[in-house]
């Protein structure tokens, strides 16, 4: 029974780890700043490359406060992508709504992502509270099993997420799309996929930027289990040092 409740407290450690990884990136507003400051979009026949505002024939003021807005309502502070505006030369004018209703539709999908993302977190945030509650009650040990159990979770996990993202970086292209397939629920119209002729979104956002954010999200997810690795293995041989004693 103790073992179980450990691996189920190291789960949720995990749960909680690639939960954060995914929601910093997408809520930091220096990675968006960064971003389109970054000259990255080549058109045809172009010599060199233009940043984000620029293809976009937008001041950089402006995509932020879109940005924000948009984050915004990812976060549920606001109701509906209806109603910003701003003004977007070749695209939109002042009056008009940002967004199209494609891709008001696609993001409602990415709210109902992220707000499941937002229940998983918080239910393995208190399941973990309580199963170390419940450990030391029953005089489990919990530190001892949480760091023995978290270790080898999060070497086992490492190491899928090694071979996932070799098989992913052969097509990432192919992958995204597959991820949209599986888990977007207007995929029966393909209304996730957007077109950069007449919809503003993918122009801000394109591949480039979450191929970008995949690796700040590994990179986040690679260092917090690094950490508890390691910091599990210096307190189970102390322990077992002092226990030799």
């Amino acid at each position: 029974m103790r073992w179980v409740m450990g691996y189920a407290a190291a789960l949720c450690v995990l749960v909680l780890i690639v939960s954060q990884s995914v929601i910093i990136p997408t809520f930091f507003m220096p990675f968006f700043r960064w971003h389109y400051n970054r000259p990255s979009v080549s058109r045809p026949g172009m010599l060199g490359y233009m940043t984000i505002p620029e293809s976009l024939g937008m001041a950089h003021g402006d995509l932020m406060d879109v940005t924000a807005e948009l984050l915004d309502y990812m976060r549920g502070r606001r109701v509906s992508l209806e109603g910003i505006t701003a003004h977007a030369e070749g695209f939109r004018v002042y009056g008009e709504n940002f967004f199209t209703q494609r891709e008001i539709y696609h993001m409602y999908d990415v709210l109902m992502l992220y707000n499941i993302l937002f229940i998983v977190r918080n239910v393995a945030f208190f399941l973990l509270i309580a199963l170390i509650l419940a450990k030391i009650l029953l005089k489990y040990d919990p530190l001892f099993l949480l760091a023995r159990c978290s270790r080898e979770i999060m070497a086992g996990f490492l190491a899928l997420t090694l071979i996932m993202t070799v098989l992913i970086s052969i097509d990432f292209e192919r992958s995204w799309d597959l991820f949209h397939y599986i888990f977007f629920f207007f995929d029966y119209d393909r209304l996730w996929r957007l077109t950069p002729y007449t919809d503003l979104m993918i122009n801000m956002v394109p591949l480039r930027f979450f191929l970008n954010i995949s690796i700040f999200v590994g990179g986040l997810i690679f260092v917090a289990s690094a950490v508890i690795i390691t910091v599990s293995t210096i307190y189970l041989r102390r322990r077992k040092q002092g226990l030799m004693l």
